[in-house]
């Protein structure tokens, strides 16, 4: 076997029990581990050493649940978020900048409202937006991404009215007491009419997916899963065609309604870009009221005052279960993994339910790995229930850093919360989980998802359920070899092996030899796909 490349370090942490220094890559795929010295030794004429000095070097990292389209779009809009803006004052500045830039009748589109980062932002509905812009459709979408606001000239461009009808699969338009539209839109599918007036020709999304395949690289992905597109399915062919060029490898997930229209089958595709499911929606978010939980939100001034949601919300399925399950049985039939976005406790437990009766015995013995996205508040009996059933949990860790008080003090009680993200249990329960950040949520970072993991540090530095901290080597795996088996992929990627594809990620400081509190200050030096360096496309 001839040997291309030789990578020296000062450790790999291969994530499959070995140690090792050195690695050797033969056709794109890992050769041999060991020290410098055993792996110098296999040097033949044309081998390229590459001496990482002081680098430590993990399997690439993984993030398994992501939007590159949604981030594609959203991080090209106005920025109105709450890390950059700590006050009304400054995202209303923002939009008025926008606006005075923009052509009357062109839309402008904002993305990142945040009433948690930005607390004073006050109540935002059609009649604030028309204030603001009263010659361009406005959208704004808050960074939850669950909800966004217009105004009545996106209304009317987007041709939605007062006698709308709210869409069949998922998504309302809020009404008030009259039932005159409020300008507040829930959900996915009430959402995508008001992207009108986006530049979807080819060339221009193209484009801005290049500028999100360099954040993911900057922050040492090498693969991602999509769970879901938003774009058009023609822009499936854009993926594929900038796949071989790019610096990771995408997973895909098709939305339900998406599946039908398209002539594939699972697993289909190629290294670069291969179609592995289906993604389902089946509750909503804990910042729009829309996540089903089995007890109410909280009365409070975040809740009822900034987010809107009335006293006594529990939330809602977005699903009629007599509909979804014929759905859920097709999707096994004919092999496709089925991901399903369920936060609330109730949420989880009626998507357990639909998941148990689909699955028949038979069918839990196949190799489905099914999964549960952000299992926000899934219970102690739901993690055994889903370990029963083969069926996988991807943990949404970063709502705890992020807004871990206000979900503590002012959203749903310092007992559900303590219980959110409930990794500890889930790893006690034999299951192997992965981290998400769900960008463009949140910022991708797998270092920093590790981090709250092995913490579950606020950004405030309070702990929050202590008692569902994991070990940082187990964090690690959540990122890397764990995240590739949710996504069928491990025994290609995610650990460091003889036989597995040479996707490396170095890093500037070893994660386990630091405090856990640390792991997201090591910064990433570079990524490698098949032995490779990766490079912005």
């Amino acid at each position: 076997m001839a040997i291309d490349t030789i990578f020296l370090a000062r450790r790999a942490i291969t994530m499959s029990g070995r140690e090792a220094e050195a690695l050797a890559v033969s056709d794109g795929r890992i050769a041999a581990l060991g020290s410098h010295a055993e792996m110098l030794a296999l040097r033949a004429p044309g081998t390229e050493v590459v001496d990482l000095g002081d680098g430590v070097v993990l399997p690439g990292l993984v993030e398994p649940h992501t939007h590159p389209d949604l981030c594609a779009q959203f991080y090209e809009w106005v920025d109105v978020s709450g890390f950059t803006h700590g006050s009304a004052a400054e995202v209303e500045r923002e939009l008025r900048q926008a606006i005075a830039r923009t052509p009357a009748g062109r839309w402008i589109y904002a993305f990142g409202l945040d009433f948690m980062l930005t607390p004073d932002l006050g109540t935002w509905d059609r009649a604030r937006l028309d204030a603001l812009a009263p010659a361009h459709p406005l959208v704004i979408v808050i960074q939850s991404l669950h909800t966004a606001f217009v105004n009545s000239l996106a209304l009317q461009g987007a041709g939605i009215d007062d006698a709308t009808p709210d869409p069949p699969l998922a998504g309302r338009f809020v009404r008030d007491a009259a039932g005159r539209l409020t300008g507040k839109v829930e959900e996915a599918a009430a959402i995508t009419p008001f992207l009108a007036g986006m530049d979807f020709s080819p060339d221009a999304f193209a484009q801005r997916l290049r500028h999100q395949f360099e954040r993911y690289r900057e922050v040492g992905i090498t693969t991602i899963g999509m769970p879901g597109t938003f774009v058009p399915l023609p822009f499936l062919e854009i993926y594929e065609s900038l796949a071989p060029a790019a610096p990771l490898r995408t997973v895909a997930y098709l939305r339900d309604p998406q599946i039908d229209a398209v002539a594939r089958a699972p697993g289909s595709g190629a290294d670069r870009f291969r179609l592995r499911g289906v993604k389902l929606w089946y509750d909503g978010s804990p910042y729009s009221g829309t996540m089903l939980v089995d007890q109410p939100y909280l009365e409070s001034e975040l809740c009822c005052c900034r987010l809107g949601i009335a006293p006594g919300t529990v939330g809602y399925a977005n699903h009629d279960r007599r509909e979804l399950l014929p759905r859920l049985r097709r999707h096994l039939e004919r092999g496709w993994q089925v991901l399903t976005h369920a936060q609330g406790d109730r949420g989880v437990r009626e998507t357990l339910d639909l998941y148990e009766e689909a699955l028949d015995p038979s069918a839990r013995a196949t190799d489905h790995r099914w999964r549960i996205e952000h299992a926000g508040l899934i219970s102690a009996a739901d993690i055994a229930r889903a370990a029963r059933l083969g069926v996988a949990l991807s943990f949404h860790v970063d709502h705890l850093r992020w807004y871990g008080a206000e979900l503590r003090d002012q959203i749903l009680g310092p007992e559900r919360a303590a219980r959110m993200m409930p990794l500890g249990t889930a790893v006690r329960g034999g299951h192997r989980i992965s981290l998400h950040a769900d960008s463009p949520m949140y910022p991708p970072g797998p270092l920093r998802l590790a981090r709250t993991a092995a913490t579950r540090l606020t950004r405030g530095g309070e702990v929050l359920g202590a008692d569902e901290v994991i070990p940082v080597e187990r964090a690690l795996r959540a990122v890397t070899i764990d995240a590739a088996w949710q996504l069928h992929l491990d025994d290609e990627i995610g650990s460091l092996e003889a036989g597995k594809r040479a996707d490396l990620t170095v890093l500037d400081a070893d994660p386990l030899a630091l405090p856990a509190a640390d792991l997201d200050r090591i910064a990433v030096r570079s990524t490698w796909l098949d032995g490779r360096l990766a490079t912005a496309t």
